[in-house]
């Protein structure tokens, strides 16, 4: 018996505009589909659309608020969690299954449930908000790890604040760099990151901007994943999550309270990655989350096929 056609949906993720941002394709499979299991072919799908990420979801319950598997595939692997695919399957259900729903919740693989909010009307450009964990940071002490992250930037020991790292499928460094290095400019070769850094490494900075709004400071970032396929990533709302936790509560608070006046955990991150098509995010921290927010925007939409094999 054919299997029937699943729609996609192509969103533009934490983009501030139409065509910024961090794309993914959304795959919405119906109830009961037996490819929501299938990982060789969900991998396959992912592979063909060749992005970042594509997010796959299926409904679980369709009570007061809505309830979804979902998990996420870069072109050669299974991810444990993904931001912006998660914002874009977010934007992708308020805006074309459940225009009347404010809230969704999702169930994942490896990180447990997590909720999107509906925090603008919907339609393009649809502004979500997402509660997501917060990793574990520690101090990052092994010196190949410290001598992979300064040889692919071409970075000296000095220019680095402190280096911490987290698990992301494998050990993925955080390099908080001086708020004088030009991060956007930054000539990166995420080969020479290999074999060291087996997954993320989070390039950041916390940067002086005397146009913040009390309570509110400025923090960039860039992202590479070659060794999950990815070899610089736009724009990624899981790395905001730990850089939220980081910053806020972790080893970059002293870094956010000399930005600041008030309360660290309290305030709110105006949060830029300087990748070349740019993304735009803000971050705060509720009850220990992260909670990040920023726009989707849908570019295209249709229909996968079923080719025989």
């Amino acid at each position: 018996m054919a299997l029937p056609t699943v729609p996609f949906h192509m969103i533009n993720a934490f983009g501030p505009s139409p065509y910024a941002g961090n794309q993914a394709s959304v795959v919405l499979f119906p109830k009961g589909d037996p490819r929501t299991t299938d990982d060789g072919y969900m991998q396959k799908v992912a592979r063909d659309f060749n992005l970042s990420e594509t997010a796959f979801v299926h409904p679980l319950d369709d009570s007061d608020v809505p309830k979804y598997s979902l998990r996420w595939f870069t072109p050669t692997d299974e991810v444990p969690l993904c931001g912006h695919a998660t914002l874009a399957a977010a934007a992708t259900l308020f805006n074309y299954v459940h225009p009347q729903a404010s809230e969704l919740h999702f169930e994942t693989r490896w990180r447990g449930p997590l909720v999107a909010y509906r925090e603008s009307e919907a339609g393009q450009g649809v502004r979500v908000g997402l509660s997501l964990p917060i990793s574990e940071i520690k101090e990052e002490t092994r010196p190949e790890v410290l001598a992979a992250v300064l040889g692919a930037a071409g970075l000296a020991e000095s220019d680095v604040v402190q280096l911490s790292s987290f698990d992301f499928g494998g050990p993925s460094p955080i390099v908080q760099l001086r708020p004088d290095i030009d991060l956007a400019s930054l000539a990166v070769d995420e080969s020479k990151l290999l074999p060291n850094v087996p997954a993320t490494c989070v390039y950041t900075q916390a940067v002086p901007d005397p146009s913040q709004p009390q309570g509110s400071f400025k923090a960039t970032c860039r992202v590479f994943a070659p060794g999950l396929g990815v070899p610089e990533d736009p724009v990624t709302g899981s790395a905001w999550a730990i850089l939220t936790g980081f910053y806020l509560a972790g080893s970059g608070r002293d870094s956010a309270a000399a930005l600041l006046t008030g309360d660290v955990g309290a305030a709110t991150i105006d949060a830029h990655q300087l990748s070349s098509r740019g993304g735009a995010l803000t971050c705060t921290m509720r009850r220990g989350r992260a909670y990040i927010t920023g726009r989707g925007w849908r570019t295209a939409h249709g229909t996968l096929e079923n080719p025989l094999e």
